[in-house]
């Protein structure tokens, strides 16, 4: 079997198509403490909310980290030193412990705005992978809320808690970490990847605004698992249906 793509998500097929590798990645550029910067933030921090992006992204697709990977544009002290403990602050969030983590940094040109990508590397049946297809009357339901910039909490530890109970359910067909694209885009990506059409229902969150570093999870289920959600996590929104 070839590779193929799941939105952001490339899985690899390996020996027999029993097993797969799952491979995410996210950059970000000019938000660190170098001159050129654009949004001011101790490099420690750009490397958490870069490494929760990719991390979400195969942990939602039920695929299991085992190594993660960073491209440093800046020097390893101090920049690339801070990048190291900020995706570790990261694994510790998601509690991966047995994992491996590689990289690289600039030690040629000195510069003047911080950039960085990560990649994460995970492992997983292909059989348990959570992308199913949605029909008439699934329901997409939201849980936290967009946000970018200062909005951003410095100190929260991500969705993994909530992801670990979403997929222990079989009603949830699959979950989407939001990002810089918004709540409608992933809606819409969602919905075409079934063949479906997203009708959205009237809300007061903002379905285009950027949700920066996975700022909320978007999640494609059955109306009887949308009910236990929202029971479960009272602030969780159903944002509309598939039809």
């Amino acid at each position: 079997m070839k590779a193929w793509t799941r939105r952001d998500l490339t899985i690899v097929p390996l020996d027999g198509a029993q097993d797969c590798i799952v491979i995410a990645c996210d950059s970000c550029g000019g938000v660190g403490l170098k001159e050129g910067d654009v949004f001011r933030l101790p490099p420690r921090y750009t490397a958490k909310f870069t490494a929760r992006v990719a991390l979400t992204e195969v942990i939602c697709s039920g695929a299991l980290p085992v190594a993660v990977a960073n491209g440093v544009s800046s020097e390893m002290h101090p920049t690339g030193e801070e990048t190291v403990l900020g995706i570790k602050d990261e694994l510790k969030n998601a509690s991966l412990t047995d994992i491996v983590l590689t990289g690289s940094t600039e030690e040629n040109f000195a510069a003047s705005m911080t950039a960085l990508a990560i990649t994460v590397i995970g492992t997983a049946k292909l059989s348990e992978l959570r992308f199913k297809n949605a029909i008439d009357g699934d329901k997409l339901v939201l849980l936290g809320s967009p946000k970018a910039g200062t909005e951003v909490d410095l100190e929260s530890a991500g969705f993994y808690l909530e992801i670990a109970w979403l997929l222990s359910m079989p009603e949830v067909k699959e979950i989407v970490p939001v990002g810089s694209k918004g709540v409608a885009y992933e809606a819409e990506t969602l919905s075409a990847l079934s063949g479906m059409s997203f009708k959205p229902y009237e809300t007061e969150i903002d379905y285009f605004k950027s949700a920066g570093p996975a700022t909320c999870l978007l999640v494609l289920c059955s109306e009887a698992a949308a009910d236990k959600i929202i029971k479960n996590y009272p602030t969780a929104t159903v944002i509309g249906k598939m039809q």
